[in-house]
């Protein structure tokens, strides 16, 4: 047995749950699941994760009953990540680290449940709406614009809002949202949360200092300045290097969480693109066997078949040789990751399979992402999203809000004003102790919440475009 390495996973496998203090022991319940069952099992039971029915996976509002959205995308994610973290378990052993692969396929199954449950309305295009709200209503200078003076005290404050980010939305939701009055929220396992953080960095870094392109971890950001306590307290208990204050790197089982939404993205949004004609289903079949076919026991079907039926199998291949490529990848570099020195997507490191990877997405950005449809349902989103943050966030940063700031406030719902502490009834005395930051986080809490046809109906009922019935 390598003691070393086993003494260093039971730390990246750690089920002390966020937000209990460190010598608190996790409760037992009289039934057999693990602790990172019961992670699983509280994502999928949570109100956030089933609002990913109606949010956008690609194609937004789409009137086919057969395209994926977040939720769907998830559970396939998830059933790639179960496998890739048993077989990656597996190998551990094989390498002789004393772990149990079903623990490791829970964890990044949950994780993967979980990766995508901070995006707005409107996918990457609802990010970018929030992102330019908040660029164009806030002065970097702090004076007024549209009679609202900025809310943020810190550059860290303003580059959480102005550079919103999905991924850092997740953190906060899982750690945060869900049981709002309780530190850590519904306290999912240090593993689980670190399994989900891929970007375990702030927006920003220290000294201000640019992003490394080369460090995976640094691409993107992973919490917000309000959630920064409890990610450092979960990413020092998993252990994770601690290159500079906040700035952490990859837990090793982030990295198959990233190929499970890789691998699904990759091959799913292709075959949603063909189910609606806008990528042919010969061209599609074609680009998945080429995957597919990097395995060699993979056999086509015959050409004589019907490209739907075609297309399930080379569907069901290209999967299996990524994860298999995935899989093998992290066997050869998991010592890497485990000291935070591997920086690299697993799908992509072989180059064979990684220019073919990289074509698919090509075509699919191409002919599906930028299809007419979605760009214009797209840019109604971006005014349906800052339609809503110029109604609300005025109504909650105000001091003395206007009657129809008031009417505004009450619509609100009082969830989600409330913070770690006694339960707040009453709506002005639960924003009146919070910062500006604060509040303003709080209606992008709501906003970033709502699924596509909520957003569009509240925002159509709001602007008089249409009344409740």
């Amino acid at each position: 047995m390598n003691q070393d390495r086993t003494e260093r996973w039971r730390q990246l496998l750690s089920s002390r749950r966020v937000g209990y203090a460190s010598d608190r022991p996790t409760q037992d319940t009289p039934d057999e699941r693990t602790e990172f069952d019961k992670d699983y099992d509280r994502i999928v039971f949570s109100s956030s994760f089933r609002s990913l029915h109606d949010k956008t996976q690609v194609f937004p509002l789409s009137t086919s009953d057969y395209t994926r959205t977040r939720l769907t995308h998830s559970f396939e994610a998830s059933c790639v990540g179960r496998s890739l973290g048993q077989l990656a378990g597996q190998h551990l052993r094989k390498q002789g680290v004393e772990v149990e692969p079903p623990h490791l396929g829970t964890i990044v199954a949950a994780a993967c449940l979980a990766h995508d449950i901070g995006n707005p309305p409107f996918g990457h295009s609802g990010e970018a709406a929030i992102q330019h709200w908040v660029e164009k209503r806030f002065r970097e200078d702090g004076e007024a614009r549209g009679g609202t003076k900025s809310p943020f005290a810190t550059p860290h404050e303003r580059q959480d809002l102005e550079n919103f980010e999905g991924n850092a939305q997740g953190f906060r939701i899982l750690t945060r949202l869900q049981s709002r009055t309780q530190r850590g929220g519904l306290r999912y396992t240090v593993a689980t949360v670190g399994a989900m953080s891929k970007y375990p960095t702030p927006s920003v870094l220290p000294e201000g200092r640019a992003r490394d392109k080369e460090r995976i971890a640094e691409k993107k950001f992973g919490f917000f300045q309000d959630d920064a306590e409890l990610a450092r307290e979960a990413f020092r208990r998993l252990g994770l290097l601690e290159r500079e204050p906040d700035v952490f790197s990859r837990h090793p089982l982030a990295f198959l969480v990233e190929a499970a939404d890789d691998i699904c993205y990759t091959v799913i949004d292709l075959e949603d693109s063909a189910k609606l004609g806008l990528v042919s289903l010969q061209t599609a079949c074609e680009l998945m066997e080429g995957v597919a076919a990097t395995q060699p026991k993979f056999k086509p079907m015959d050409t004589q078949v019907d490209w739907e039926s075609r297309l399930g199998v080379a569907r069901a291949g290209a999967i299996f040789a990524l994860i298999r490529t995935s899989v093998e990848e992290f066997a050869e570099s998991v010592e890497k990751m485990e000291g935070g020195r591997f920086e690299q997507e697993l799908v992509s490191v072989r180059r064979e399979v990684g220019e073919k990877v990289k074509a698919i997405k090509r075509i699919t950005k191409e002919k599906g992402y930028q299809s007419e449809r979605v760009l214009q349902i797209e840019a109604a989103g971006f005014r349906t999203l800052g339609g809503l943050l110029d109604m609300f966030a005025p109504a909650v940063l105000a001091d003395r809000p206007s009657k129809e700031e008031k009417k505004l406030r009450q619509l609100l719902p009082l969830e989600f004003l409330q913070r770690p502490g006694p339960y707040q009834e009453d709506r002005n005395r639960a924003i009146e102790p919070m910062t500006p930051y604060q509040r303003l986080l709080c209606v992008t809490d709501y906003v970033s919440g709502m699924t596509d046809g909520f957003a569009v109906e509240l925002y159509q009922r709001l602007s008089g475009i249409k009344l409740p019935e």
